[in-house]
């Protein structure tokens, strides 16, 4: 015999229960199966039994059911694709617009900061010594530096630099204690102890390199530098990192130091070409003068080494200081012997 099985029906928009009884002999059920037993359509409903979600094509063996099962319908929302994700009122451009623009990554800007004041400008490397910066105020490794200008590869935002009179060789001071975490500041302060992190403006003194907080160059007014007390002047100092506005003024400074020693070198050379004239000419005089006592009758004497003869030294001996000591010879020699003169091998 078979066994009767038994479909419970619910339904959010019923408050009661249909049960539905399968016939023994059905061997499969299917969706409009259940749409007949319940003598209503099921067009406007989402159908699952016992929680796997039917459709039109599924076909499930009776004989596979369990003795009582349940029949879920959930209301089909309009709008086309029956998830509500659509009412019909949106445009699809909207949707591909979103996701064709690409949206630029979130830079945290303390990390932007961080890796301004303890990295390579050039490289993206960690600062190690030795370290330098540029006349405005960029830092970078020297080594990096030095390789891009021997390679000739230096971005063109630093095509200012030209060799090592435009980088200057800075001394920073480590934190105590520090355990190499990037996060963190590595560098600092030697006289207020404030951390090199982009928080504090710093300066680094041209003449010496030590890089010096403003707050410790303002609280202490020297015209030396507060650790080794070598002499610095306004314009010995460098402003790290700064603003828009002190990077202007430090390239208008750059500008005018360069002008000047382009007008150094010009004066410079300028006066080596006259002091060439000048002797030149006085050359010309003295032979000018020379041609014309010869022209007039004047004999000029030829010094000869050999007129002037210290006392009790020999004439020959003393003449051959100044000359060759080599006589001349009819001395010929031969492919095959180069050290020996003829007649002596």
């Amino acid at each position: 015999m078979h066994s009767r099985r038994q479909i419970i029906v619910k339904s959010h928009f019923r408050q009661q229960s249909v049960a539905l009884q399968l016939d023994s002999t059905q061997s499969v059920l299917t969706l409009p199966g259940l749409t007949s037993l319940l003598e209503s359509s099921l067009s406007d409903f989402c159908v699952a039994l016992d929680g796997k979600p039917l459709n039109a094509s599924t076909r499930i063996q009776v004989s596979k059911l369990p003795s009582v099962s349940v029949l879920t319908l959930y209301p089909r929302l309009r709008g086309g694709g029956g998830d509500g994700g659509a009412t019909g009122a949106e445009s699809r451009d909207c949707y591909l617009n979103m996701y064709a623009e690409k949206k630029p990554d979130k830079v945290d800007p303390n990390e932007q900061r961080l890796s301004k004041w303890l990295n390579c400008a050039l490289s993206n490397e960690p600062l190690a010594e030795p370290c330098v910066i540029d006349l405005l105020g960029n830092l970078f490794n020297k080594e990096a530096l030095v390789n891009a200008l021997l390679l000739k590869r230096l971005p063109k935002q630093f095509s200012y630099i030209k060799g090592l009179k435009d980088m200057v060789n800075i001394k920073l001071t480590d934190v105590a204690g520090f355990d190499g975490d990037t996060t963190n500041a590595q560098f600092q302060c030697p006289v207020s102890g404030l951390e090199f992190n982009g928080k504090y403006k710093f300066f680094a003194l041209r003449g010496c390199g030590h890089v010096i907080s403003a707050k410790a160059l303002k609280e202490v007014k020297s015209s030396s530098c507060l650790v080794c007390h070598a002499d610095v002047k306004d314009s010995d100092k460098i402003v790290i990192n700064g603003t828009e506005e002190d990077v202007s003024l430090l390239r208008e400074r750059m500008e005018e130091e360069k002008a000047k020693l382009r007008e150094k070198k010009a004066a410079s050379k300028k006066s080596k070409n006259s002091v060439a004239v000048v002797v030149d000419t006085g050359a010309k005089v003295a032979k000018r003068q020379m041609d014309d006592a010869s022209g007039n009758g004047v004999t000029v004497k030829k010094f000869k080494a050999g007129d002037a003869v210290p006392v009790n030294a020999t004439k020959e001996v003393y003449a051959s200081l100044f000359t060759s000591s080599k006589k001349k010879s009819d001395f010929r020699e031969t492919y095959s012997c180069r050290s020996l003169p003829l007649g002596r091998n």
